[in-house]
């Protein structure tokens, strides 16, 4: 209704295609004939239009005409020249379209602009469709507004032109949108039919002339997008040509005469290179003959051999684009064109004085010699009357002495190379215009081709002296030969010389490309009616199918070593190895000659499918064969990304090769089984690899495969009577059920265009279910269960929706409705399930990437303590996530009861167990173990029933799998979550199974997952591993029947003994380095109940062994029985002395006593076995220590050691975790239980570093530092008290006893509040006084840092590094001096130094000012009058300190000067004692003796915190690289020492002793007791302990005199010993 069609887009730009598309439409080839393209397919204009697309229509109608009524013809009155824009009326409406129409079209540009991929990126599918929509709609609006479209785009060319780009992904985005721009152009230009004679457009011409002249004259020799780029200029300025050819003359016209003047070093012949590109018919071409001869003589040199070249380029444009004229000619000659030829000819002839020029010229002369056929003809003639006309003689003279030296040349008798060479060209031009001159016009020239061509082939088809003009030449070189072949063709079809020469084996690489490439040439040039038909060689299509075999099976071979394929015309073939940039292997050349061949040959095929098909006299089972080999090659090439042009290709060729007159052919004697056979095979292996790999143009793949649909189903159509003819096949059947999972899965494609492509093509899988049971007249589900929802697929495909989840929500919402299964959407379920279980990990990293970074242990309050812990379920999720629901459901179908229940629940064991991203594991551990945990939840027995026991089987299936699964990153996650809970209860649920068939097995299985968990011990979190390991053990051992077992089926004895090997191999893997750990609370002292425990288990094996002897025994006197129940019994005892031995290795304190009267066993075979397990423990190399008398001081050395271990990077696991999980109510005992630990081994900086630094990374502000009751503060307060007494006796006890006794300060009153003074009492004098005071303390302090303790030195350098640096900062021992030199980042730069007084202030001077008598300073309370003072002195003291003044308490602020005025002074007394640490052996450790009630202490927190300990070391990926072993072998120690109080305090006298306190320690310290030698010494001689108790429950001590020199023994240092020993029992 507009006047003018809009073309549809193909397959590849096309989302979703019409229902009433009736035909294949492939993307044009070349702007140059896209419309013929269009013209000769029938394209109409697409339905559906986007939004812009209409914007831009109704754009396009007001400029038209301003809203009047247009039609198709209608162009005349919108232009304003009809008489319409006469009336009154209609020229006001016609003038406010015009302007208004100007700046629609100005808008229409600017949009297309905004679009590029200069300023949007890289395009999408849905950006290229809206891009092609607005080319369209400009092109259209061109029409009528040629002048603003033109000036637009060309202002938009120079915009893009002058950009700075920056990277290859803006290069390329450069050129894409210059090509966008220019193609654009082209068109537009293309639209306007004759030369234009209007001022404005003649000026705009100008100015676009000089941008599209830049591409051609800038061309970059090897690079594709500038090659891209010059053919796509070439194509505007043709089409520039064709309306504007008077502009574009005058430009050349102009650089000729501007060369006629110019010096010889300053030739620039760019402009003269246009006259090859522009549009040329007869007249124009006598202009630029006209024109040269004008001005040919004063050219220069250089300017002479461009114009040679060019015109010889121009005739060629004319007779290729206007045959008819050129044949025309011969048949009605024209004068003046042979005059003007003549003349150029002669005056070539004349520049032609060397043979390098004769060469040169030879080409255009033997085109001149063309355009004149009169004196062609007249040469041909007697010439003796010659003579009266003697200058014609004199020509023709000159033209037979011209072809006489062309074929001495041409047979090698020319005297050079290079005029043999230029003979061959001037033939093969002679020979290619011959072909455009009717037969019938009997013309000469017929003549002069018969004499040449035989010589003329010769030299260029000769095999054994390939013809080559060069390195640099070999592309012009197969052009000439293919230029050759196809005249050569169409001069004699019948002479099959040149085929058999090209298609020979032997021949060079060279002739194969130039034998394809002809054909190509042949079938796709628009025929003359005297040119034979490409049937004539069909002959032949037996050895191109040969060659197009080996061509893709070479090509294919060397495809994934090699980058994707590139067409450039520089790089060919082999031949071309000197010419490249960089040499490459011969191999690399022959791979891509090979792909070059394999291109052509595929666009063979897509030319003219017969050629590969026609099989004569072949019978149908060959013919079949011969084909799918055909398209099974095609195929294999439609995937490979890195041949993206032969994919596309092929592609193209599979297509037109789907065509129904096509497939007639595939064998003509079974067409329809051939069909479904063959094209089955196709859709499989396209469906197979669309799923089965990432494609990268997956998309187009689909689009492609829907032509391919459409195309089958007319096909069916074509033959509905017989369309069911052969389907019967089990690749017809696979092809399908490939297909529906391959759309199911692009239904959940990102790409909308992908979605909406795959539920279209839902209609032609029902349209081919339609086509098939009509046939056989049977119902279209018995074909297509699900027909009615793929129907609706197909209909939702048409509609507009707007957005991704909108889309995404209709599609779900019909997939609900599928409810029949068949094998594509049960397939496609597993495929998705299997999807989302190994993608299921990336929901946990966003939301987790913060909280996996650090683990930040509580060191404030309780409630920040709250707020910072890592929770375990933390990694369950909130049910309310997609996630959590996905696994819920997914567990839920372990006990699915569907009739195809054991399919499914066999999919969801093999998914969750082997597909499961390992991200996902804690999250399942955790479901799992709440899903079977809900088993005992109930009062009363567990409930037995099928569900659960399958539940609990699935269960111990997947955790088989995931354990067995060392797939990468597996390990990182197992150890996320704790497995302890729900082992133990798969246990607890299997054990009261029974002794059926199938709980025998369910038990074998769980025994197997035991041994399995056990081997991937290290990945696994454990929270108290010993008593989980001991239990397992206690269960798993009450499986083991031996003899007990009485069943009389041989089956059943089968099963029992593999359950005995599996539970004795799960034992044995358990018993590991295990100490024995008895149940708590059953009052049996604790190695007792170790020592009945031990007993228990060896003679429950020894048992086994007796009775795995006498079934032996029994089974040597049975005739013919099985060999294999011996190997089982065998396997047995193996397992069952392995068991021992495991047992007795990590119990010989407990054990050895049961097991050494084995060895002297009446029983023969008793001792033997006893042997072989003493053995074996003596190969494992097992230590006896255990049995020192030593031994339970050594266990607690090792704990102390594994408490204050360090890692590499200065870490301190064990003692972090514990500080992160021990209720504040204990940290005071904490903390001096581990600084006494730590300095005891010289590691206290390490510890004070650690927890400073922690401190200072959980403050909000230096305000905030150690204000709190953390353990941070609480240790640095321990410190200070125990290092720090003797410092403050020294420093304050003179001080405040000059205070309180002194004369001068008796009557002196401090108070400053005016609200509390008394009567009488001066403010101003208090004021002094308060001042006095202060002063006299604070230079005392900041004069005592001689005397500061070295400890206190080390915890202020340390508070002070700590607020300097990151914990990332953190330094070994070896390197803590350097750690202020590598500051990593600033916490608290400007207050670093601060935050050391004001912590040393507030925790350590002035509460021993404000309270002297509580710290021991004083021995008596001060008056409340002096109490009065030192409260307000430590108040301007902590000011001063903390570098503020007092703002809040008016009574303060006089003080601020003083405070101001010594915050330098502190500043220095601060940075003395805190900006040096003195080095860890010079100072005095006062600590260094362990106090044992220090060390049970430690015993108690770390046994109390076991599992807590664990969960935090579990719950970081850094945390448990360091942590994991130090923890084991601590679970281990506290398995081996037992519980802290196994008997209760409270039972004994020694109850009501308070020796709990630090004041022994603090006593100790004062007295250096702990430093003498002989105190050391003592402790050596382990003369005084405890062991076991008495009847009453009291314990026993143990003194042994032998030990001791009573003569030379300190009995103080002794009385000290031991009291600290009775102390260290009942702590």
């Amino acid at each position: 209704m507009f006047g003018f069609k809009l073309p549809a887009l193909s397959w590849r730009h096309a989302a979703v295609s019409d229902t009433d598309q009736t035909e294949y439409r492939a993307a044009p080839r070349s702007a140059l004939s896209a419309a013929r393209i269009e013209e000769r397919r029938g394209r109409g204009p697409r339905k559906r239009r986007p939004l812009l697309l209409h914007f831009i229509i109704i754009i396009f109608i007001i400029i038209r005409g301003g809203g009047a009524g247009v039609s198709g013809h209608g162009g005349a009155e919108a232009r304003g020249v009809g008489p319409g824009r006469h009336h009154p009326i209609r020229r006001a409406a016609h003038v406010q379209g015009i302007r208004q129409g100007s700046i629609n079209v100005w808008m229409c540009t600017a949009e297309s602009s905004d679009q590029l991929p200069v300023k949007v990126g890289l395009q999408n599918t849905h950006t290229k469709i809206s891009t092609e929509h607005n080319k369209e709609c400009l092109i259209n609006i061109s029409r009528y507004k040629f002048s603003l479209v033109i000036s637009g785009l060309t202002n938009i060319l120079k915009n893009v032109n002058n950009m700075r780009i920056f990277g290859d992904t803006a290069e390329k985005n450069l050129y894409l949108s210059q090509l966008i721009i220019m193609d654009t152009l082209e068109k537009c230009l293309a639209g306007q039919t004759k030369d234009s004679m209007r001022l404005d457009e003649t000026m705009l011409v100008k100015q676009l002339l000089p941008e599209i002249c830049h591409f051609i004259h800038t061309f970059r020799e090897g690079n594709q997008h500038a090659a891209e780029l010059r053919n796509s200029a070439c194509g505007v300025l043709f089409s520039l040509s064709c309306s504007n050819f008077n502009a574009v003359f005058s430009r050349i016209s102009t650089r000729l005469q501007e060369l006629t003047v110019c010096s010889e070093d300053n030739i620039d012949v760019h402009d003269i290179e246009l006259i090859q590109y522009i549009n040329v018919d007869c007249s124009k071409l006598k202009r630029l003959l006209q024109e040269t001869v004008f001005k040919f003589k004063a050219l220069k040199k250089a300017a002479q051999l461009s114009v040679i070249y060019n015109l010889e380029k121009a005739f060629w444009n004319w007779v290729e684009n206007y045959p008819d004229e050129f044949t025309r000619l011969y048949q009605r000659p024209q004068a003046d064109m042979a005059d003007c030829a003549e003349k150029l000819f002669d005056l070539v002839d004349s520049f032609a004085e060397s043979t390098k020029r004769k060469a040169a010229v030879w080409p255009l002369q033997i085109i001149l010699l063309i355009l004149c056929p009169d004196i062609t003809q007249d040469m041909s003639r007697d010439t003796s009357d010659d003579s009266k006309d003697n200058k014609a003689s004199i020509n023709k003279l000159e033209l037979k002495l011209f072809l006489e030296n062309l074929r001495k040349a041409l047979t090698g008798h020319g005297g050079s190379k290079q005029l043999t060479e230029s003979a061959a060209i001037a033939c093969v031009k002679l020979c290619k215009a011959s072909t455009y001159i009717n037969w019938e016009d009997h013309s000469v020239i017929f003549l002069l081709v018969q004499s040449i061509v035989m010589d003329l082939k010769g030299l260029l088809f000769n095999p054994a002296k390939p013809f080559s003009r060069g390195a640099g030449s070999q592309s012009a070189d197969m052009d000439l030969m293919i230029d050759c072949f196809v005249s050569c063709f169409r001069i004699n079809p019948h002479n099959n010389q040149q085929f058999k020469v090209c298609l020979a084996p032997s021949s060079p690489p060279t002739f194969h490309f130039v034998l394809v490439n002809s054909l190509h040439r042949i079938i796709t040039n628009s025929p003359l009616d005297w040119w034979p038909k490409i049937d004539t060689v069909y002959c032949y299509s037996g050895e191109l199918r040969l060659m197009f075999a080996e061509t893709l099976g070479r090509a294919v071979q060397g495809c994934s070593s090699h980058a994707p394929l590139r067409m450039t015309p520089s790089l060919t073939f082999k031949e071309k190895m000197s010419s490249l940039k960089f040499k490459e292997k011969t191999t690399d050349l022959d791979t891509r000659s090979h792909k070059y061949l394999l291109l052509a040959l595929v666009k063979l095929i897509h030319a003219d499918p017969k050629l590969m098909l026609h099989n004569p006299g072949k019978q149908g089972l060959e013919v079949h064969s011969s084909t799918a080999e055909l398209i099974t090659g095609l195929v294999q090439l439609v995937p490979l990304a890195n041949m993206v042009d032969i994919s596309l290709e092929a592609m193209e060729a599979l297509l037109v090769l789907h065509q129904p007159e096509s497939i007639e052919l595939w064998n003509p004697d079974a067409p329809m089984e051939t069909f479904w056979d063959i094209s089955s095979q196709v859709l499989f292996y396209i469906c197979r690899n669309l799923f089965g790999h990432q494609l990268i143009n997956s998309t187009e793949i689909l689009k492609w495969l829907r032509e391919i649909l459409i195309c089958r189903n007319k096909f069916l159509l074509r033959n509905k009577d017989r369309a069911t003819a052969g389907s019967n096949i089990a690749i017809c059947r696979q092809a399908q059920t490939k297909l529906e999972v391959c759309l199911y899965m692009f239904l959940w494609s990102p790409d909308m265009e992908a979605v909406l492509v795959a539920m279209s093509c839902f209609r032609y899988l029902c349209e081919e279910a339609d086509h098939r049971c009509s046939a056989e007249d049977i119902p279209v589900q018995s074909l297509l269960p699900n027909y009615n929802t793929f129907m609706e697929f197909a209909s939702v495909s048409n509609m507009m929706i707007t957005g991704r989840s909108a889309l995404q929500k209709r599609v779900m919402a019909l997939l609900r409705r599928i409810e029949l299964p068949t094998p594509g959407n049960t397939e496609e379920w597993i495929n998705m399930t299997g999807f989302l279980c190994a993608l299921g990990g990336v929901c946990l990293q966003q939301r987790n990437t913060s909280a996996l970074a650090t683990y930040s242990p509580p060191m404030g309050t309780l409630n920040d303590r709250k707020s910072s812990m890592v929770s375990m379920a933390s990694c369950e999720g909130s049910p309310e996530t997609p996630l959590s629901r996905f696994l819920d459901r997914l567990l839920s179908l372990m006990v699915c009861s569907h009739e195809k229940g054991h399919q499914i629940r066999t999919n969801v064991k093999d998914l969750v167990g082997l597909e499961l991203s390992p991200a996902l594991y804690p999250m399942l551990f955790n479901k799992l173990k709440n899903s079977i945990s809900r088993f005992f939840d109930a009062q009363g027995p567990v409930p037995i029933n099928e569900t659960n026991t399958q539940f609990v089987e699935q269960t111990i299936a997947i955790m088989k799998n995931l354990l067995d699964n060392h797939t990468e990153g597996s390990s990182e996650h197992l150890g996320q979550a704790s497995i302890e809970t729900m082992m133990l209860n798969l246990v607890r649920y299997v054990r009261i199974l029974g002794n059926m068939v199938h709980a025998i097995q369910i038990k074998t299985k769980l025994c197997q997952l035991v041994e399995l968990m056990m081997e991937r011990r290290d990945d696994l979190s454990f929270c108290q591993e010993m008593k989980f390991r001991n239990k397992m053990v206690e269960y798993l051992t009450d499986w083991v029947m031996g003899t007990s077992n009485q069943a009389a089926d041989d089956d059943v004895k089968c099963l029992t003994r593999d359950l005995d090997q599996a539970s004795m191999e799960a034992v044995v893997s358990l018993l590991a380095g295990l100490p024995l750990q008895p149940e708590e609370g059953d009052g049996v002292e604790l190695m007792e109940a170790k020592s009945q425990l031990f007993l228990k288990y060896f003679t429950l094996f020894m048992n086994l062994l007796n009775d795995c002897s006498e079934v032996e025994d029994e089974g040597q006197q049975v005739v013919g029985r099985k060999r294999g129940m011996s190997r089982r019994l065998a396997s047995l005892r193996h397992c069952t002395v392995l068991a021992m031995s495991n047992l007795l290795n990590a119990n010989v304190d407990s054990g050895l006593m049961h097991s050494i009267g084995l060895g002297y066993h009446k029983d023969l075979q008793t001792r033997a076995t006893f042997m072989e397990v003493l053995t074996k423990i003596l190969q494992q190399g097992t230590e006896f220590d255990t049995l020192a008398e030593t031994a339970l001081a050594d266990r607690f050395e090792r704990l102390v050691e594994l408490v204050t271990m360090m890692g590499d990077q200065g870490e301190l696991p064990i003692a972090m975790a514990l500080a992160s999980v021990v209720p504040c109510s204990q940290w005071d005992e904490l903390a001096r239980v581990l600084v006494t630990l730590f300095d005891s081994r010289h590691l206290l900086y390490q510890l004070l570093w650690n927890m400073f630094s922690k401190e200072v990374e959980l403050a909000d502000s230096m305000q905030t530092l150690f204000r709190g009751n953390s353990l941070a503060s609480k240790i640095m307060t321990f410190c200070f008290k125990v290092y720090g007494a003797t410092y403050l006796q020294k420093l304050l006890e003179p001080l405040l006893r000059g205070v309180i006794t002194g004369t001068e300060w008796q009557m002196l009153s401090f108070e400053v509040d005016p609200t509390r003074l008394e009567t009488g009492e001066n403010l101003e004098a208090n004021q002094r006084n308060l001042l006095r005071m202060t002063d006299r303390f604070f230079q005392a302090i900041i004069n005592s840092s001689g005397e500061f303790p070295p400890q206190l030195r080390s915890v202020c350098h340390c508070l002070f590094q700590a607020t300097c640096h990151s914990l990332l900062s953190k330094a070994s021992v070896k390197d803590r001096k350097e750690v202020r030199k590598a500051v990593v980042s600033q916490r608290f730069p400007q207050n670093s130094i601060g935050a050391v007084g004001s912590a040393m202030f507030l925790r350590f001077v002035n509460p021993a000012i404000v309270s002297p008598y509580e710290a021991g300073i004083l021995d008596k309370k001060p008056l409340p009058r002096i109490e009065r003072g030192l409260k307000l002195m430590s108040k301007i003291l902590q000011s001063i300190a903390n570098h503020v003044l007092f703002t809040k308490e008016e009574h303060m602020r006089p003080f601020n000067d003083f405070v101001k005025s010594n915050f330098d002074a502190a500043r220095r007394f601060f940075l003395d004692i805190a900006s040096d640490c003195p080095a860890s052996d010079s100072l005095n450790h006062s600590l260094s003796f362990i106090s044992d009630g220090n060390v049970l202490a430690l015993h108690r927190l770390l046994w109390n915190n076991q599992e807590k300990i664990g969960q935090y070391l579990s719950s970081n990926r850094d945390h448990k690289a360091v942590g994991r072993r130090p923890f084991d072998k601590m679970a281990t120690l506290l398995a081996y020492l037992g519980p802290p109080e196994h008997k209760p305090v409270a039972d004994t006298h020694w109850s009501s002793l308070n020796l709990t306190s630090s004041k022994f320690e603090e006593f100790m310290t004062r007295h250096q007791v702990h430093e003498k030698e002989e105190f050391k010494a003592l402790k050596t001689l382990n003369i005084f302990y405890q062991a076991g108790t008495s009847k009453n429950g009291n314990p026993v001590f143990y003194y042994v005199t032998r030990r001791t020199d009573i003569l030379n023994l300190d009995k103080d240092t002794t009385r000290h010993h031991n009291q600290q020993h009775r102390t260290a029992v009942h702590s």
